[in-house]
């Protein structure tokens, strides 16, 4: 690793470890707040204000490596973290050339530019300003190094730093600057952004995004024209809380915007206990209770975001302990609730394969009785369908008894096998399926060159292309299933084999190859390599692998 690298990765500790909102002890605030906004330029139109020291001395910091952070910081910076008192940096609104920026670092003690570990390589050129070093970097768009007294050090291109210092000898009060002065002296990050200053710019790209949402979501296009700043500020140290505040240009504004963010927050709640609902449909009261429970949590989070109106202020505020309970029981949730469906889908998955794997077996031992896999269908004097395959694999799923209800010489929907639909076998059932109880998820291929398109049956000898390489059972989409006794499988269209298939899971759908051996096969296989896995014969064998 780099120096310039480990110079990024300690500032990157030292901001993450002042951030963490998983600090909930009080401590009174750092004495003081010194002269750190007076290098806010007239022109700045985004600013983020972070105060390190106050929060890496709260108690609760101290189960977390102080000592390790402040030796990084003094090796690979020449700085200790915790003295620093505040870190602001600015920048301000594109124009005709790049936008300026800036950073503002206040320490608690005096320390020597010539003492920090600045970054190797940089092009900087020593120089002086009002008689104290200087390190002007030698790119325009590059900052330099500047310390105007012995406890603030300013980092900037030449441009910007020399505007930053003469705001600060002749203050000219600016709309950020203004924004920044009435943030609460408690907060320990802060941050601005002047959204009038970029709004044509912002208003067309939030205009181009919104032309990709939904009718219900075009509503966002708004919002560039009813703020005129944004601010956040987050406590740490004293009472946890954060708050997100909007500017509107005036009251009626102020007052579309709360609507529309409500709306918006509305649509949310629906859309999100929607989502719920559909990953628990189980009768378990487990899962059950689980839906109540986070249907019950997504509430209250979204209603703990709802805004308020107070004249042209639009604020959205967590001022409590409980709401920050509820904010971070909320996020443990959203960051669960996927690793929960991941592993009941995984469960799902295994159950699925564990089903292929006996009807495959099935398969099998009804060509050890018969000689040939079972025919796709039964059928009468006719030649007319009667029963599915499904139905007379049952003895060799140990169904024998449902088996022996069946009128084998009436077809599957007569008064009398009719009857029998409801009593679906589990095996025959993707766990994943969202499709009604009494439809099976696996089908045989029916079409020309397959396993199952001869009516009489097929010997394994007859499958040369290799049983390895040869499919027997898949498993369709939920809305492909099919009544289970009704002689229904996938009669495929060869220019279009995949029809019906690639979600019974995410990503793809099971199949059993005609060896016995389950599968899992990618939604995203080329047609052409699936449709030759379903031709037993045709002299073109491709193995999975």
């Amino acid at each position: 690793m780099t120096k310039l690298h480990r110079s990024v990765v300690t500032w990157g500790l030292i901001l993450v470890m002042v951030t963490s909102p998983a600090l909930s002890y009080a401590q009174p605030p750092a004495a003081g707040d010194g002269n750190t906004l007076a290098y806010v330029t007239e022109k700045a139109a985004a600013a983020v204000l972070v105060r390190p020291r106050r929060v890496l001395e709260a108690p609760a910091m101290e189960m977390l490596p102080i000592e390790v952070l402040t030796a990084a910081g003094k090796q690979h910076l020449g700085i200790d973290p915790i003295d620093i008192v505040e870190i602001l940096a600015i920048a301000e609104a594109p124009g005709e050339g790049p936008p300026g920026y800036g950073v503002v670092v206040r320490f608690a003690k005096p320390y020597e530019l010539a003492k920090m570990q600045l970054p190797i390589n940089w092009p900087i050129q020593e120089s002086k300003i009002a008689d104290r070093p200087y390190l002007q970097s030698q790119h325009p768009m590059m900052p330099g190094f500047y310390m105007p007294d012995d406890t603030t050090l300013l980092i900037a291109p030449h441009p910007m730093l020399t505007a930053m210092l003469m705001n600060q000898k002749t203050p000219k009060p600016g709309a950020l600057s203004r924004l920044l002065s009435k943030t609460d002296a408690n907060s320990d990050l802060m941050a601005v952004v002047m959204i009038e200053a970029v709004r044509p710019m912002l208003g067309a790209v939030v205009a181009q995004a919104a032309n990709e949402l939904p009718p219900q979501l075009q509503g966002v296009a708004k919002l560039p024209d009813l703020i005129d700043a944004a601010k956040v500020d987050i406590r740490v140290v004293t009472m946890p809380g954060a708050s997100l505040a909007l500017l509107a240009p005036d009251e009626v504004k102020a007052a579309e915007l709360a609507k529309l963010l409500n709306d918006l927050l509305d649509m949310g709640e629906q859309f999100a206990l929607a989502q719920v609902a559909s990953e628990f449909q189980d009768d378990d009261p487990v899962q059950v209770a689980t839906a109540q429970y986070t249907q019950r949590i997504t509430k209250k989070m979204i209603d703990a975001v709802r805004p308020t109106q107070s004249g042209r202020v639009v604020k959205i505020a967590h001022d409590s302990e409980s709401n920050m309970q509820v904010a971070t029981i909320g996020i443990l949730v959203a960051l669960l609730l996927p690793a929960v469906q991941a592993a009941r889908e995984a469960a799902r998955r295994m159950s699925s394969s564990n089903n292929l794997k006996q009807i495959a077996l099935a398969m099998h031992n009804y060509h050890d009785v018969h000689g040939k896999f079972p025919p796709r269908a039964s059928l009468d004097d006719n030649g007319k369908p009667l029963l599915s395959w499904r139905v007379h694999l049952l003895p060799y799923l140990d169904q024998a008894h449902l088996y022996e209800q069946f009128r084998l010489d009436e077809p599957w929907d007569s008064d009398h096998n009719s009857k029998l639909i409801e009593a679906m076998p589990a095996v025959f059932r993707n766990p994943s399926s969202t499709a009604p109880l009494d439809l099976a998820s696996y089908v045989v291929p029916v079409g020309e060159g397959s396993i199952f398109a001869s009516a009489e049956g097929t010997p394994i000898r007859s499958i040369t292309d290799g049983t390895s390489n040869t499919i027997m059972v898949l498993e369709v989409n939920h809305d492909a299933s099919v009544i289970w006794t009704k002689p229904e499988d996938l009669n495929y269209d060869s220019a279009q084999p995949l029809t019906g298939l690639g979600n019974a899971h995410p990503g793809g759908f099971m199949v059993s190859l005609a060896d016995g051996s389950v599968r899992f096969i990618s939604a995203s296989i080329d047609k052409e390599v699936f449709l030759r896995l379903l031709q037993m014969a045709d002299g073109q064998a491709v193995r999975l692998d």
